[in-house]
This record gives structure tokens, sequence and C-alpha cells, in this order.
């Protein structure tokens, strides 16, 4: 990725950091809403998917160094593990916290929120919206 756009480049090292605001404010009003358990959770839950983003983003970087062939095989081995790591921290969360996966869930999805709110931002830059 060393010829992408600078732009791009500040939005995606950006995106991890936005991530955790996010899931520290709906925290921080979960706290205030319901319990400190609840609002550790959804934290919990924003900073597993700000270290999934990073995960993916580097992954991602050394794949496109590989050749075709050992860039799938490579992809398929890491992307597998990756989720089954993922459903290891659901499953586990399920097992000892049961009442709180949806505050888990919550600060997990703030990714999507993050998404949103960049795609807005760019697209709000745009000068020309068509040819």
């Amino acid at each position: 990725m060393a010829s992408s756009d600078p732009l791009e480049e500040k939005i995606l090292r950006r995106i991890p950091q936005e991530i955790l605001v996010f899931s520290g404010i709906l925290a921080i009003a979960a706290i205030l809403a319901f319990d400190a358990l609840t609002g550790i959770f959804i934290f919990a839950g924003g900073g597993v998917s700000a270290l999934s983003f990073i995960w993916l983003r580097q992954s991602l970087v050394k794949f496109l160094s590989f050749s075709k062939k050992k860039a799938i095989k490579s992809a398929i081995a890491l992307y597998s593990l990756r989720l089954v790591l993922i459903l290891a921290v659901f499953f586990i969360i399920i097992f000892f916290f049961s009442t709180k996966i949806i505050a888990f869930v919550a600060g997990f999805s703030t990714i999507i929120g993050v998404f949103f709110v960049e795609a807005v931002a760019v697209l709000s830059r745009l000068k020309k919206w068509k040819n």
C-alpha cells in the first residue's frame, strides 16, 4: 500500500481510534444508564473491533506483497483463524456473561457507525458527484 493516497492512509489510521472513542462514549452512557459491567463490555467490544480492524489491515498489506497463489493460501488460513478467534471471544462471553452479550455486540458494532461517518465525510469532500 505504499502507493496509496495519503488521505486514504490517514483515514485508515484514524478508524481504530474513532472506534475506541465511539465505544467509549457508548460505554459512559451505559454506565450512567445501566451498570459498570455493561459499560465495560461495550468498551471491550469496541476494543476487539479496533484490534480486528488493525489486524485485517496489516494482513492485507502483507498479502499484497505475496504471489497470487501464496496470498490466497495465507489469506484463507489467516481469515479462518481470525473468524475462530472472534467466535471464541463471543462464546466465552455467552458462556460466562450471557446477559452482557448484547453490550459486547453493541461495542463490536461501533465499527459500522464509524465507517458510515467516514464515508459521509469523504463524500462531502467530493466536488464532483458525476462526470
